[in-house]
């Protein structure tokens, strides 16, 4: 049996995204946005150009399956929070 490992990648992924959330709550919320698209984006890029040893628990379909998704979730937030509208609301 193997033993199961998250690997370094995966530990990137975590710790991105909540610092990306941390900054989406307090402070530019459009900067967080882009934080959390920029680590979609390596964790993609990761996935497809690093062995399965450093991606460790990412690894779920193919190298261009795992990486196309994340690379296509990170163009998704990154236009969200490009559009989204950030105007303060009238009181």
């Amino acid at each position: 049996m193997n033993k199961f490992r998250l690997g370094p990648l995966w530990w990137f992924v975590i710790l991105g995204s909540i610092i990306a959330l941390i900054v989406l709550s307090t402070g530019p919320v459009r900067g967080g946005g882009y934080l959390l698209a920029a680590v979609l984006a390596i964790a993609g890029l990761g996935r497809m150009a690093l062995p399965e040893s450093v991606v460790g628990a990412l690894v779920i379909r193919s190298r261009a399956v795992d990486g196309a998704a994340f690379l296509l979730l990170a163009l998704l937030v990154g236009v969200i929070f490009s559009i989204v509208k950030l105007t303060p609301l009238a009181g």
